[in-house]
């Protein structure tokens, strides 16, 4: 019932955002990938995602078809690797996985450079398990991490990559948009665009608003972009990546402001397990990782 093509599918507009995008991607037209979809969801009885949203949202069952696709096309993939090599080259699999929703894009520069320097190994990025990604590696389900957290130590090394300011997001039109910066009172009542992140996981709540008692509401939203369309509209303000937040800076459509006199700084790292240290192929693109570090505002 369930075919390669529908989870490369799914993969595909999950990875776009649209199905326009991930019709191009998959090299078929419009018109053919919506058929292929509604062909699928009449087969499974489900609705998979919903329609005029941008990005698109995925239900329950498109959630879990995305989580079969992590499993399955990486398999599929090795296996068609080794087929056409007569079976005697073993590809590694390395399993990446980033903690930080807000860093996935200037990692794709990185990803594509360590694929031309290391064609017998397979980066599968997962972004199922990414709120407990440490965790997950630990026990062997994950190789490499990218996060902002160290724990685990005991099993886990930390690589220290670069500082990334966190810096607050307003419409030019908001109260605040003038302010070189705030003080924690200030956001008490604010509405708060986020990532899908339980608060005591979210930065802003765990280091600046510490002692400030929080009366406003927190709105959860899992694509960066449209994170910050909120913003632009005035509907609320948001937390993100100074080097994410500046394009739409300077476009006009947000202004950014430091979170403190002094600026929310957070270390972020590479993490693999101890017994990796010295793996070839982590050094490697550790390297790369030096090498395409986002640009501080």
């Amino acid at each position: 019932m369930i075919e390669l093509k529908h989870l490369r599918s799914v993969q595909a507009l999950r990875d776009t955002g649209s199905i326009s995008e991930a019709a191009s991607l998959l090299c078929l037209t419009q018109s053919a990938l919506s058929h292929q979809l509604k062909e699928l969801e009449h087969r499974l009885g489900q609705v998979l995602f919903e329609r005029k949203t941008a990005p698109v949202q995925f239900t329950g069952a498109g959630e879990l078809l995305l989580q079969l696709a992590a499993q399955v096309l990486p398999a599929i993939h090795q296996a068609e690797q080794q087929l056409k090599g007569g079976g005697d080259k073993v590809q590694q699999l390395i399993r990446f996985c980033v903690e930080c929703h807000a860093c996935y894009h200037w990692l794709l520069p990185c990803i594509k450079a360590f694929q031309q320097q290391q064609p017998t190994a397979l980066l599968d990025f997962s972004a199922t398990i990414e709120h407990k990604a440490i965790e997950a590696m630990a026990q062997g389900q994950l190789d490499l991490v990218v996060t902002s957290d160290q724990r685990l130590q005991q099993q886990v090394h930390y690589h220290y990559l670069y500082p990334m300011e966190l810096r607050l997001l307003v419409s030019p039109d908001h109260a605040l948009a003038q302010q070189a910066w705030i003080e924690p009172h200030q956001l008490q009542r604010e509405t708060i665009f986020s990532y899908p992140l339980p608060q005591q996981r979210q930065d802003l709540f765990r280091f600046f608003l510490t002692d400030a008692e929080f009366h406003g509401q927190i709105k959860s939203i899992a694509q960066g972009s449209q994170i910050i369309q909120q913003v632009a509209a005035n509907l609320g303000v948001a937390v993100l990546p100074g080097w994410m937040a500046e394009p739409y800076q300077q476009q006009g459509l947000v202004s950014t402001i430091s979170l403190g006199k002094e600026g929310l700084w957070r270390p972020m790292y590479l993490a693999y397990r101890h017994g990796d240290v010295h793996e070839p192929s982590y050094l490697t693109l550790l390297q790369l990782l030096r090498q395409h570090l986002p640009q501080q505002p």
